[in-house]
């Protein structure tokens, strides 16, 4: 394995590591894994094993960090998912002109939050090969035992709109946050993602991620659309728990749609 790290010319100077089967690797399909919430390009279960099978399968692995996470940094109280998609587009920007990268063969793996990101960005880019959503996000439903943001954002609209703050899992965040995550959530534009895609979820998981991957698929499939939904009886939102099968449905899968690309 042969490793090195990236520093994006951007904006939030996007910070992320390149894996390689080889220093001379050329021309390989590729996977960019997107973290979730407050997380960080490391790599951990299942993350850290689908990195090392899909180098064996001569696949190169990417990691970066998010603008608030990580070496990126940044002021967490200032993300949106807007600025995450971004961040994605830019790390496909600079990777599928990199020699390693096979620009038809460049997807992504994205947990969490890390979907929001990742379907917003595939519902208008069809340069995403195909998508690995673990533990999806496509709706508003997060951080529900508060409420979440669309009830954060109709109880106190008005102070959010005259610069006031109100918290989401401990991060004080303003209008802009909150706005975007309910006006824009991949719910509204998942018929868009022209890519095919594999929902893996755990069904130990909180009930609205179980909810939000069966309805992704749901969508998705009614026009049409080439999804798959795999469901881990044991699995917990990261897979964590179930990494051996979570990451040999994805390689199966994977090796599947690389074959037909």
């Amino acid at each position: 394995m042969y490793s090195f790290d990236f520093l994006l010319a951007n904006d939030d100077e996007t910070k992320g590591t390149v894996y390689l089967p080889g220093a001379h690797a050329a021309n390989l399909p590729v996977v960019i894994y997107c973290h979730g919430w407050g997380g960080n390009r490391s790599l951990s279960a299942p993350v850290s094993l689908l990195c090392e099978k899909a180098l064996a399968s001569g696949i190169a692995f990417v990691t970066f960090d998010f603008f608030g996470c990580g070496e990126t940094g940044g002021d967490y109280r200032l993300m949106t998912y807007r600025r995450w998609a971004e961040n994605l587009s830019n790390v496909m920007d600079w990777c599928v002109t990199q020699p390693f990268a096979n620009p038809h063969k460049t997807g992504c793996y994205a947990f969490s939050s890390g979907s929001t990101a990742a379907l917003r960005l595939a519902a208008r880019d069809n340069r995403i090969a195909f998508l690995i959503s673990v533990g999806t996000c496509i709706s508003a439903h997060i951080g529900m035992n508060n409420g979440g943001p669309g009830k954060t954002l109709a109880e106190h609209g008005a102070a959010l709109l005259a610069g006031d703050t109100r918290p989401l899992f401990g991060v004080d965040f303003g209008i802009d946050f909150y706005a975007d995550t309910v006006a824009n959530a991949p719910i509204y534009t998942i018929g868009d993602v022209q890519c095919p895609v594999l929902f893996l979820q755990g069904l130990q998981d909180n009930p609205y991620r179980c909810a939000d991957a069966q309805m992704a698929y749901q969508l998705m499939t009614h026009v049409g659309l080439p999804a798959t939904l795999i469901e881990l009886e044991q699995g917990n939102h990261a897979l964590n728990n179930t990494a051996d099968e979570a990451v040999r449905h994805v390689m199966d899968w994977l090796t599947s749609q690389l074959t037909i690309s």
